[in-house]
């Protein structure tokens, strides 16, 4: 049987478990009969009230065995438990998996539910469940993959670009010597740059030289500057380290030039500021990177890397952040600048607290689904039970546990628009510097990026919502109450992630405030 998350196998065990706990309870202390002995009340004082003795007993009589008949119905069919589901008959298939999709079964997931969650602290057993609800779940998890396995496969670029933008240089002495080689050969690099009227090659990026790796500034510049101090790792060199009388002292390691120091030529290991740069990327957040950016930009593996070691070192407050804010002042345009910086500050700011919300939701969502589920099958004896096994309640309570299974559908949808709306509207969306912002030619870009931003993490809670409702235009009063619930369970993570995001709006404010 198919569910929709890894954690969803295990409530969903735990949820059916408490269900036969209370339906045994419920059986044999007699409460289960309660409904019976309404019926014959019912219907035996009903028809004595409004009718002759003897056409009342064949009214009382013929309503007896209508209800009888319709009650047993649904305590076989839907409340007794009779169908066994195992702790490994729940499957959990991720679609657009390279290759075949893997599935898990519950104690396999290869997540830490699986040693959380086992099969004693889920009650030890196997539970049973009624026939209905086996065949509802089983037509559910059906439908669910049919629809998400038919939804054409995108590439995951929002996972892509929060990894990436989350790796920082870890290591405090590379740190620190980031911030010495910007000293050392970056700033000295650009000031000749533009002292001397340098042009960049034909083809090449303008922004290229708005950064430490620049490549202009690797072949054509940095092997005409030297560090100013000894660097670990590059041996002394008499043609190049002029400075020392090597028969007063010959120092253990020497002052390479800038562009030894990058490159890492001369280093005793062969391993320059840019590979340890690029060491500090984890290696299976790097290799999807550049395979995901190589296929949407046909940028080569050393680019591609440029770009990752480039939002590494963008990213460093105490490091260098490039020249992105300088403008052509022929070319600007006052009106439209500030409208764009309007604009993006605006939208910056409201997403200072926007953001960690969604993200906070979108990460617990599955999780509520999974809770509200396992509720209702533990609460789902009591609801037969209050409407006298009532028929017509199994339609209803079918509908209830299908829209909110369907959920995850809807999720897969807001995932695929999100993915196709940034690649567009953003096709440079993988270069990742956070001073693009403020790049005259980039400034309307980045204010469609946000947008894109602002409505597809919406649609992730917006969706389901809209879905419930649409149960309710179809008659079946049940969207205002799952989504009521549902939001009550998600405000704790959405205020945590808001709470986590105000000390950045307050930043941000201040800043503004200053300028």
């Amino acid at each position: 049987m198919s569910v929709s998350s890894n954690i969803e196998i295990f409530l969903t065990i735990f949820g059916w478990t408490l269900y036969d706990i209370i339906w045994d309870a419920i059986g044999e202390i007699g409460l289960a009969y309660l409904p019976f002995v309404s019926l014959f009340i019912k219907n035996i004082g009903g028809p004595i009230q409004s009718q002759e003795a003897k056409d009342a007993s064949t009214t009382s009589l013929r309503r007896i065995e209508i209800g009888i008949f319709s009650m047993l119905t649904v305590i076989v069919l839907c409340v007794q438990p009779v169908m066994t589901i195992k702790f490994t008959g729940l499957n959990y298939t991720k679609a657009c998996q390279a290759g075949t999709p893997k599935s898990v079964t519950g104690g396999k997931t290869g997540t830490t539910y699986d040693t959380t969650f086992t099969s004693a602290t889920l009650g030890g057993g196997s539970p049973a469940i009624p026939i209905w609800w086996y065949a509802v779940l089983a037509v559910t998890g059906g439908l669910n993959d049919a629809i998400i396995t038919a939804i054409p496969c995108t590439t995951d670029i929002r996972t892509v670009q929060v990894t990436i933008k989350n790796e920082r240089i870890k290591n405090p002495h590379l740190r620190r010597q980031v911030q010495q080689f910007v000293n050392d050969c970056y700033w000295y690099a650009d000031e000749a740059f533009h002292r001397k009227h340098m042009k960049l090659p034909k083809g090449m990026d303008a922004d290229d030289t708005n950064w430490i790796g620049s490549e202009f500034f690797v072949k054509n510049v940095y092997k005409d500057i030297q560090a100013k101090s000894e660097i670990e790792g590059f041996l002394y060199d008499k043609d190049r380290d002029l400075e020392y009388d090597p028969r007063v002292h010959i120092p253990k390691y020497g002052k390479p030039t800038c562009e030894q120091w990058w490159t890492g030529k001369g280093h005793v290991k062969g391993v320059g500021l840019r590979d340890s740069l690029k060491g500090q990327i984890k290696t299976g957040v790097l290799t999807k990177f550049k395979k995901v950016v190589g296929k949407v930009s046909g940028k080569s593996k050393a680019e591609i890397e440029n770009i990752a070691i480039k939002s590494l070192v963008t990213r460093e407050k105490t490091t260098f952040n490039g020249y992105a804010g300088l403008q052509d002042y022929n070319d600007f345009s006052l009106s439209n600048t500030l409208n764009s910086l309007a604009g993006t500050a605006g939208g910056w700011l409201k997403g200072a607290t926007h953001f960690p919300r969604i993200y906070m939701i979108k990460i617990s969502a599955p999780i509520v689904q999974s809770v509200v589920l396992m509720l209702i099958y533990t609460l789902m004896p009591f609801y037969f039970w209050f409407s006298s096994y009532d028929m017509g309640k199994i339609v209803f309570m079918s509908i209830i546990v299908f829209s909110i299974k369907f959920w995850t559908v809807l999720w897969a949808i807001a995932h695929w628009l999100d993915n196709n709306l940034i690649t567009a509207l953003d096709p440079g969306w993988y270069e990742l510097t956070v001073n693009a912002a403020f790049n005259g030619a980039l400034q309307n870009n980045m204010v469609v990026k946000q947008v894109i931003d602002f409505i597809t993490s919406s649609l992730f809670v917006a969706m389901p919502l809209f879905w419930t409702g649409l149960l309710g235009w179809a008659g079946y009063k049940i969207g205002s109450e799952i989504s009521r619930f549902s939001t009550d369970l998600n405000s704790p993570s959405g205020d945590a992630g808001a709470k986590g995001g105000k000390a950045g709006f307050d930043s941000a404010t201040s800043i503004f405030k200053k300028k």
